[in-house]
């Protein structure tokens, strides 16, 4: 609690010396009040004790405390004795019976060491208020305590002392109680409680009361006490009825323990004394206490025995209630019951027969069961009807007396009722009427009668594009009523092609619980709906089945971004344009159309400038994409404008496109017309320059061209062949014939010699190579003696080779290009890829399959089939060439033998476009059907743009080539059209006679067979202007503009071509002068099939890789000459090279070469005189003929004896 106090600064202090004499020591006391604020001052103690308040610092003066707080220190600056924490007496003394409460102090000095005793009286202030120690009070009287009667009650305590302590106490108002103050012999007070008035419970129960303690301080505090006291109950009042007679009708044959009638008996005291206890009086018969039953705690009167109302019709009788208080008191009634009759015999029912379950599709009229009925009573009582609910297909026929047959009277249908619970209701006619039932559970048994029932009758699913193949669609789940085998459901997709394409290879439908599934990623672009139908078809016999209406709906995605159809530019260029500087202010100078094959929403398109030269120039129209001009050009305007326009579209995320237009301001000899921005004509700017070198550039490329293919024709030509070489051997294999004697082979053709050698004194014959499989040949010997051209003597055996597996097959091509017209039949035969296999019998079988590969989640096996068996191509479905235009894949072709071989090769199918899709009208952009409108004013000149027509076709280049002209046009003197870009012109200025309105219908039609075609209708609506009508704008053709960009391209052009022709001239003209170095190499071979060969003689043996030169000659070198075995081709030539015998067949560098040359008898050309001596060892020889099939050649030198001779051939 917060304190304020009326003083600060010092306080009264009661200065008290004792002086004591000699060596006493001297007490000073202080008096301070409780409770003062930290650092107040009480005295100045330097000055109390005579001491130098400059010396206390240097003397070191302290406080010391008797205890363990301390509540007081002394400033050694002044000497002051302040507060240092705040004093609570009632702390620090806490016994109330002494009035004094000291703290004491030592105050010690040194140098010299000297000590002081204080004494700090604290004075107690009211700063604590009266406080009783319970703060509720209870006290239990008696409703019969006299008046008078005294009740002690807690005093209360104060923790101050002295007047601020308790003095008087005070009681809330009360007519029943007052306070007696007393006085203790401490002098305390407290309170007595004393009874003013008789207390009555049932009056008042509780009396609260508030008792309050108030001290003597100034200014005074109080506590407060409540005082609750209750009053105990005394019995003194009786119980007591509602009435005094109560008069109750009860029913005969009432069930025993039935309720007649509860009593009810009050009495206003509490506790035992309003505890109440029933009981019959002794006016009340024993009959009557019989039959009926009172409970004594409660007052219920029930049921105790039958009544009978033939028996007594009524009964009386008292009742008495009595408390349970010490002096009992009581009260009575009585109580009159009337018995009432009643129809106490109940009809009774009998099922004789019943028969369940039965079918449900049982007849009208079949009997089900047979009931009888009957009453013990009699007169009305025992007169009964029976009945059966009436919302039941039976009905009841009555047979014979109290007999009754139930009869079927509608057509029963389980699935809507699987079972009724018949209750038979017997009643009769008494008052009230009593009756009786029985209840019987007729089941009925399923036929096949209800079809499956789908949910709806069409179902709209809706599948975002670029699904996964799989996805689940829907659960189309039907419902059959029927039970068992008649409700078990199989669900089917009916057959329904959609462009050659069968339902059942783009979805999927689990037979069992109806999930569809996507079997194919689809595309809306392409096909963005399919209706088809779903069965649902039960298990029944016969089974039954429904179908219901799927309709798929493809949902777009924002996946295909604008195109710019307009203005049309190559693939990633810049559209150039002219515009005059003389352009009036909102001038359309270009319209950008961009085309979104998404939904209409996606596809919304909105142009924005993303880059523009001048800002304040150009306007773009964001929603039909039209390029105005802002202001008029003025001589500070660039002569080239640079726009960049984006279109993009409104999907998210929103895809764009971009087109560049580059405007090039041209100077007109008149002022510009209103809307005329179109480029001068084709004719003006193509001058006669431009011709001249476009003439000179083909003129120059196509002497290039020739100049090349010449050079290309000289390079790759071979020399022919000389008529009179020997004939070599080709890629055809036939049988042929080989002599065989002394182990030496002879023959017309050196091929057998490279794959046999024949050893005839072994009596074997032993292959060299790998001989071809299958192949067969014929094997002559002849005897030793006999000369080489016969063979009539000869014996012949044939020599077969068994196959193997080593050869793969093989296509005659390697690339197989198919074209196939689109909108084909599926099963359609495109093309028979059959390879070949040299190999015989199971190596030979072929077998063909198409390798996987999938196109856009597309199988090439869910395209195309191929025959296994001799591999024709089938197409499996219709192929359209706007969706698909061409396919690549592989078919491979393998052999039956072990282990199998296969080779493979690549198919590419091409689609051929046919003109199955007409124009499409894409600028002026109208809604289906529309007209277009547009204004032109009628000062525009003659040869001004008034509107441009731009059609495209889905078809190939042929079909889609557009030409446009007029279908209608209301005067064919004022406009014009271009066929081929379709920008409609004028053709002379309007006059004041010309209609207002111009209708113009422009028909495009593209190139296909036969031709198709769309139109346009344009409404032209003319308009006055504020400027003059100008005359048709004539370019003045500025020196720069006709040599523009385009001549410096020609230009460029043709001195790089002229450029190429002369190099080209001048390394050709090298080439064919430059003489070729003679090969180090062997000498050219004898053809053009056999590459060069060396044959290599000693010893009278041919070793050689080419048998064919050992079947010319055959060299003696211990003879010193060569014989000729057969005719030699005339005017051949060989070169013979000598080798050492200890020289590799390989090496020809330290040869002498030869020359051997049939002829007569003129000698052979010597060698070239740069040939060096060291090369040879002789001179040429030339040949003598000494008959037509011997050769010898002359003086050769004795250094040849033991040498090696390799023959090569000439050109002749």
């Amino acid at each position: 609690m917060a304190r304020q106090y009326s003083w600060r600064g010092y306080v009264s202090v009661f200065l008290f010396l004792s002086v004591m004499m000699n060596t006493a020591s001297t007490v000073t006391h202080y008096s301070v009040p409780e409770e003062m604020e930290e650092g107040s001052v009480v005295a100045n103690l330097a000055t109390d004790l005579g001491l130098d308040v400059k010396t206390l610092n240097k003397r070191k003066m302290r406080i010391d405390v008797t205890g363990n707080t301390k509540y007081l220190d002394i400033n050694k600056d002044t000497g002051e004795l302040f507060i240092l924490e705040r004093i609570d007496r009632e702390l620090l003394c806490p016994s109330k019976t002494t009035t004094s409460c000291f703290l004491k102090l030592d105050a010690t000095i040194e140098n010299p060491i000297r000590m002081f005793n204080i004494e700090v009286e604290i004075m107690d202030i009211n700063d604590n208020a009266p406080n009783f120690r319970r703060g509720t009070m209870h006290l239990d009287i008696s409703e019969s305590s006299p008046v008078g009667e005294r009740f002690s009650l807690n005093n209360a305590a104060d923790p101050d002392v002295g007047t601020n302590s308790v003095k008087d106490y005070h009681l809330s108002s009360s007519e029943h109680f007052s306070i007696e103050i007393q006085t203790g012999r401490d002098g305390t007070k407290f309170a007595d409680l004393i009874m003013n008035k008789d207390l009555d419970r049932e009056q008042q129960a509780v009396h609260n009361l508030i008792l309050t303690a108030v001290d003597g301080g100034v200014p005074t505090r109080t506590g407060t006490a409540s005082i609750i006291v209750r009053v105990l109950d005394v019995n003194d009042n009786a119980p007591s009825f509602d009435k005094d007679k109560y008069i109750v009708d009860v029913m005969e044959n009432s069930p025993i323990g039935s309720l007649v009638i509860k009593l009810n008996a009050t009495d206003l005291d509490e506790g035992s004394n309003s505890d109440i206890v029933y009981s019959y009086s002794l006016y009340t018969s024993e009959r009557t206490q019989q039959v009926f039953n009172l409970n004594p705690e409660n007052g219920e009167i029930r049921v105790k025995e039958m009544i009978n109302y033939e028996d007594f019709k009524l009964y009386d009788m008292e009742v008495i209630a009595s408390d349970k208080g010490p002096k009992s008191l009581s009260g009575q009634c009585k109580l009159s019951i009337h018995v009432t009759d009643m129809n106490d015999n109940h009809p009774e029912i009998s099922i004789k027969s019943f028969q369940s379950p039965i079918k449900e599709n049982e007849p009208i009229d079949t009997v089900i069961a047979v009931v009888s009925v009957s009453d013990k009573d009699s007169g009305d009582n025992g007169v009964v009807d029976l009945r059966i609910p009436d919302n039941m297909p039976f009905i009841l026929r009555e047979s014979s007396d109290n007999y009754y047959e139930l009869v079927v009277s509608q057509p029963l249908d389980r699935e809507k009722v699987p079972e009724y619970d018949i209750t038979f209701t017997v009643t009769d006619r008494g008052s009230p009427p009593l009756s009786d039932n029985e209840t019987m559970t007729l089941e009925l048994l399923d036929v096949n009668d209800n079809v499956p029932q789908f949910p709806q009758s069409f179902y709209t699913i809706r599948v975002m594009e670029n699904n996964a193949p799989g996805a689940l669609l829907s659960s189309l789940t039907a419902f059959d009523p029927d039970l068992h085998e008649n409700q078990y459901l199989v669900y089917f997709i009916l057959e329904k092609e959609i462009a050659n394409t069968s339902m059942s290879m783009l979805f999927s439908i689990n037979p069992e619980n109806g999930n569809l599934y996507a079997l194919k990623t689809f595309d809306y672009e392409i096909e963005n709906e399919f209706l088809f139908h779903i069965e649902a078809r039960d298990s029944g016999s016969p089974p039954l089945s429904s179908n219901v209406t799927v309709h798929i709906i493809i949902v777009d995605q924002n996946d295909n971004a604008p195109v710019i159809v307009s203005p049309w530019r190559a693939h990633g260029s810049v559209v150039e344009e002219k515009i005059p500087r003389s352009t009036d202010k909102g001038s359309l100078v270009s319209k950008v159309i961009a085309l979104d094959t998404d939904s209409v929403h996606n596809s919304r398109i909105t142009y924005q400038f993303l880059q523009v030269t001048d800002a304040t120039l150009f306007s773009l129209d964001q929603y039909n994409g039209e390029i105005r001009t802002m202001r008029m050009f003025s001589y500070r305007d660039p002569r080239h404008q640079r726009l960049v326009v984006v279109a993009k579209d409104n999907g998210e995320p929103a895809l764009s496109a971009t087109v560049t237009i580059k405007l090039s301001t041209v100077e007109t000899a008149v002022k510009a017309y209103s809307d005329m921005t179109e480029v001068p004509l084709e004719y003006d700017i193509f001058s006669d320059l431009n011709l001249y070198l476009v003439i000179g550039l083909g003129s120059v490329s196509f002497l290039l061209l020739i100049t090349i293919l010449v050079t290309i024709v000289l390079k790759c030509q071979k020399p022919k062949p000389s008529k009179a070489a020997p004939p070599c051997r080709n890629s055809v294999i036939s049988e042929r014939n080989s002599t065989i004697a002394d182990s030496t082979l002879v023959s017309n053709d050196a091929y057998w010699y490279s794959l046999f050698l024949a050893e005839t004194r072994k009596g074997k014959m032993v292959a060299r190579q790998p001989v071809p499989k299958g192949s067969r040949y014929i094997v002559s010997s002849l005897p030793r003696g006999t000369g080489l051209t016969g063979t009539s003597d000869s014996a012949a055996s044939t020599l077969q080779l068994l196959d193997v597996n080593d050869n793969v097959p093989q296509f005659p091509q390697s690339f197989y290009t198919i074209r196939v017209m689109e909108n084909n039949a599926p099963g359609a035969l495109l093309s028979s890829l059959t390879a070949f296999d040299p190999d015989l019998h199971e190596n030979q079988y072929l077998v063909y399959f198409i390798l996987e590969k999938e196109i856009a989640n597309t199988s090439m096996s869910m395209l195309f089939s191929i025959n296994p068996e001799n591999g024709n191509l089938y197409a499996l479905k219709t192929f359209d060439y706007e969706i698909e235009n061409e396919f690549l894949f592989h078919i491979e072709a393998r052999d039956s033998g072990s282990p199998p071989l296969s080779s493979n090769v690549t198919v590419h199918i091409i689609i051929v476009d046919q003109n199955d899709n007409a124009p499409v009208i894409v600028s002026p952009w109208r809604a289906h059907g529309s007209v277009v409108e547009d204004k032109i004013p009628r000062s525009t000149d003659k040869g001004s743009l008034v509107s441009k027509v731009i059609a495209l076709d889905t078809d190939s280049v042929h079909n889609s080539r557009i030409t446009y002209q007029f279908l209608q046009v209301t005067d064919a003197t004022l406009f014009s059209l271009d066929q081929y870009n379709g920008e409609i012109r004028t053709m002379r200025m309007f006059s004041y006679r010309d209609p207002r309105h111009q209708r113009l219908v422009v028909v495009a039609k593209d190139n296909g067979e036969p031709a198709l075609s769309a139109t346009v209708t344009i409404k032209l609506s003319t308009v006055e202007t504020a400027v003059k009508a100008y005359s048709d704008m004539t370019e003045v053709p500025l020196e720069y503009d006709i040599f523009s960009d385009l001549n410096l391209y020609l230009v460029i052009g043709l001195g790089s071509v002229s450029f190429l022709l002369l190099i080209t001239i001048l390394v050709t003209i090298v080439l064919k002068c430059q003489k070729p170095k003679p090969s180090k190499a062997a000498p050219p071979c004898r053809n053009s099939v056999i590459s060069e060969r060396n044959s290599t003689i000693a010893d009278s043996t041919l070793v050689s890789n080419d048998a064919y030169w050992y079947s010319l000659f055959l060299a003696e070198t211990r003879k010193g000459k060569m014989v000729a075995r057969q005719p030699v081709p005339k005017g051949s030539r060989y070169i013979v090279s000598s080798l050492p015998r200890g020289t590799g067949l390989t090496g020809t560098s330290d040869s002498a070469a030869s020359t051997l040359q049939r002829r007569k008898v003129k000698p052979v050309t010597q060698l070239p005189s740069n040939h060096s001596p060291s090369h040879t060892i002789g001179a040429w020889y030339s040949l003598i003929d000494l008959n037509p099939h011997h050769y010898m050649i002359k003086d050769l030198p004795n250094p040849c004896t033991r040498s090696v001779f390799c023959l090569k051939p000439l050109s002749a």
